[in-house]
């Protein structure tokens, strides 16, 4: 999954999830290109501005390798 965030003066939050079903768990991280800016099952962002655009994805990786989101 990749999210391409355009904002206007109509956007106010963005919650986004993702569902990782491993064994062991995996650790989740968020990017925006290819800066990391959060982790954890669910990325928030509040008060969303214009520099909130551009494409997000996420990497869950455990013991077992790695996979980024397309």
């Amino acid at each position: 999954m990749s999210l391409l965030f355009r904002c206007t003066n109509e956007c106010f939050s963005v919650h986004q999830s993702i569902c990782s079903d491993s064994n062991p768990p995996a650790e989740i991280s968020w990017f925006k290109g290819r800066t990391f800016v959060g982790s954890g099952r669910i990325y928030s962002i509040s008060k969303i501005s214009s520099d909130h655009s551009g494409e997000y994805k996420c990497k869950s990786r455990n013991e077992h390798g790695e996979k980024y989101s397309k």
